[in-house]
């Protein structure tokens, strides 16, 4: 019988590709460009894999031996490793932009594949250099979420007791990491949907169903909290953090504060009505200028309305799509935006129907032109997958998966002509993500053996290996 291997999904430095295999206790590091692959032997059984941004770094939690390996991958694809101690039971790595410190912690979300539950409250703190470092810390009751400061010199772990601050400069050895609640109570409600502002200096918060935000002062630790009158159905933070925007469903309008003048000026906060719209969720694009709003309550409405936000809101346009909504993603360069549709029950493919039913049968996604509202929709086989944009905001990627009908597609979108390409693929695709430094995206696939193929983002060309954990088998 052939054994079926079920390898951890990839992650993408800025030009290799890192694989942990737990049953070996290796990490293959795939190079994008030459398809050259070389085993690593690293901790028992590496389960959990994160790579630092934009660097050929990649650090894979060892569960058995209850550490984590840190692979350094240079030009020539030779690889370096050391090891820390962590923790008992983490299941997931957040790291800092500049690649000096990482947080290994306990994610209660995912469980699966660690060796017994996790702490609630332990978290490792891990700093970066010529000698690696591991402290253990205490952090507030279940982390959900680790953000950092800009300057990367802070960590905020997100929990339910309120936001645990960890600033790298002060930490010599284990310690209870400062705790800033939301409320003015150890028993205060549990905050949801929490954001921080780029520069460390505010964090966001609201409750599910509630019309009450919070603002918290990460510095002095205090709290000042706005009723907005209506529960806020999202909460989204402009990337610059100079300002959120908040939906009301219930009333239709969105509320535009800035930060921190719109907590305690109700002259600084700009209600925004948007007539005749059903609208519950939000996403700013990344320049800040403008609101895309959206409803996933119903498949029903089938647009999105985009307020300009730096013309005070007086301008509001709706797009219309042919389908409901059910995500939307922007392009880094805010000018793209990809909704991904729901689909009503039904075969599109059955006899007699009309055209309108066909799409609403179908699953797809349209690709939107901010600047104009032009929208093009695209119907597909399958399920959308995972979704990925390149660094350059040229392409975007898309996977589409149906095992029982055996669709297995990644497909090219051109953001400049909107001109979709399918890329049929030998297994089931399960992951993807762009590597800069090699124009490629990789996709990896359900396979026995390990599978992975690299798309060139501009010419189309397509490479796979398969078997590189059993003997480095290349298939072109």
């Amino acid at each position: 019988m052939e054994e079926r291997r079920d390898f951890e999904a990839p992650r993408a430095g800025a030009r290799f590709v890192y694989v942990a295999n737990p049953r070996r206790d290796t990490v293959a590091v795939i190079d994008s460009t030459t398809l050259a692959i070389r085993p690593v032997q690293v901790g028992d059984t590496p389960s959990f894999l994160q790579t630092l941004p934009a660097m050929d770094v990649a650090l894979v939690i060892n569960v058995g031996s209850r550490d984590v390996s840190i692979l350094r991958t240079d030009s020539s694809g030779a690889t370096r490793t050391s090891t820390v101690p962590v923790v008992p039971g983490v299941n997931a790595i957040s790291v800092a932009a500049d690649g000096r410190h990482a947080i290994a912690w306990f994610d209660s979300a995912r469980r699966a594949g660690t060796s017994g539950a996790g702490s609630f409250q332990d978290v490792s703190l891990i700093t970066f250099g010529e000698r690696e470092v591991s402290i253990a810390l205490t952090v507030g009751f279940r982390p959900s979420a680790v953000a950092f400061s800009a300057d990367a010199g802070t960590a905020f772990v997100v929990t339910e007791d309120g936001i645990s601050v960890i600033r790298f400069a002060d930490v010599r050895g284990p310690v209870v990491a400062p705790l800033l609640r939301f409320g003015d109570s150890a028993g205060a409600t549990v905050a949801r949907d929490v954001s921080i502002t780029s520069d460390g200096r505010w964090a966001l918060a609201r409750r599910e169903g509630g019309a009450e935000i919070q603002l918290v002062d990460l510095s002095a630790g205090s709290v000042v909290k706005v009723d907005l009158g209506s529960p806020v159905t999202d909460l989204d933070l402009a990337p610059a953090g100079t300002f959120a925007v908040a939906v009301l469903r219930a009333t239709g309008a969105v509320v535009r504060l800035p930060i921190p003048a719109g907590f305690s000026d109700p002259q600084a906060r700009q209600v925004i009505r948007v007539e005749g719209e059903q609208v519950g969720s939000v996403s700013i694009t990344p320049d800040g200028k403008t609101a895309v709003l959206y409803t996933t309550a119903t498949s029903t409405v089938e647009r999105l309305v985009l307020v300009d936000l730096e013309g005070g809101g007086a301008s509001s346009r709706p797009v219309r799509l042919k389908k409901g909504v059910r995500s939307v993603a922007v392009a880094p360069d805010s000018r793209i935006a990809l909704v991904v549709h729901t689909k009503e029950m039904g075969d599109p493919k059955a006899a007699n129907l009309d055209v309108e039913v066909v799409i609403d049968r179908s699953y797809g996604y349209s690709v939107v032109d901010l600047s104009t509202g032009f929208a093009k929709l695209q119907l597909a086989d399958a399920p959308v997958g995972e979704l990925a944009i390149t660094p350059d905001a040229s392409r975007a990627f898309v996977l589409l998966r149906d095992d029982v009908r055996s669709v297995r597609i990644a497909q090219r979108i051109h953001l400049g002509s909107f001109i979709v390409d399918d890329f049929p693929l030998g297994s089931p695709p399960v992951a993807l993500a762009a590597l800069a430094d090699s124009k490629r995206v990789f996709v990896s696939q359900s396979h026995p053996e390990g599978r992975i193929s690299f798309i060139h983002w501009e010419t189309g060309a397509v490479e796979s290996v398969t078997g590189f954990e059993l003997n480095g088998r290349i298939v072109q």
